[in-house]
């Protein structure tokens, strides 16, 4: 995977906070899932969609049924770091996502996830909603 910055048009930046580091001083590995979690809760209120807000009404709620990632390079205590996401498909339900977290410009994560649209009360999925496919594909350019 050759992604350069341009190829993101989506940066969620962040600090690593000391309760992330092992005793190795280096981001525990699990960590950095939750720096994407956040990134992607800063991806979809930046396209007007609030999950808090969605999934009590039933329209949108994830679920992540499916994660890759490959640890390139250590982050350490204090450092400033880019999560960069990428919608690269849309399905009737799901998407698939690219992630990328670099440290001053340096890839230090790279990974795919899939996301599902949840419906909690029937406990399946459902179709993504026809707004937030619309400002995804605007955004990503699909």
């Amino acid at each position: 995977m050759s992604d350069s910055p341009a190829d993101f048009r989506f940066w969620s930046r962040q600090q690593v906070r000391y309760r992330d580091v092992d005793m190795q001083q280096i981001v525990y590995f699990a960590k950095y899932l939750e720096y994407v979690d956040i990134a992607l809760d800063d991806y979809f209120r930046s396209l007007g969609v609030v999950v808090s807000e969605t999934a009590p009404l039933g329209e949108y709620d994830t679920a992540m049924v499916h994660v890759e990632l490959d640890y390139l390079a250590p982050a350490r205590y204090d450092e400033l770091i880019d999560v960069g996401l990428r919608v690269e498909r849309l399905g009737r339900s799901s998407m698939d996502v690219a992630v990328e977290i670099r440290r001053a410009g340096e890839p230090l994560v790279r990974g795919r996830l899939v996301l599902v649209n949840f419906d909690r009360a029937a406990g399946r999925s459902r179709p993504l909603p026809e707004r937030l496919r619309h400002a995804i594909a605007a955004r990503e350019a699909l």
